[in-house]
């Protein structure tokens, strides 16, 4: 492998933006699917699931997803400035 491949360019580039933005659909399209799913079940059974180590994991994710949006931009960014 020659150095050049080694080298941020414009295709890896767009490459980590395509894979991160459709992680990033998946995720919001699995948070509305999750709060239907929560609704269907009703409060007192809602309870439960708030409680439970996997909600409290998913929120987690969910926040650091929502910080990791200012890296997301900077990556479309460079990719902008690469594409000149």
């Amino acid at each position: 492998m020659s150095d050049q491949d080694d080298k941020w360019n414009l295709d890896t580039a767009e490459s980590a933006y395509v894979v991160i933005s459709r992680y990033v659909e998946h995720t919001q399209i699995s948070g509305i699917i999750i709060a239907m799913l929560a609704g269907a079940l009703g409060e007192e059974k809602l309870e439960f699931l708030v409680n439970s180590e996997h909600w409290k994991n998913y929120m987690a994710s969910r926040r650091e997803l929502e910080t990791a949006q200012e890296d997301i931009q900077k990556l479309a960014a460079a990719i902008e400035r690469l594409r000149s």
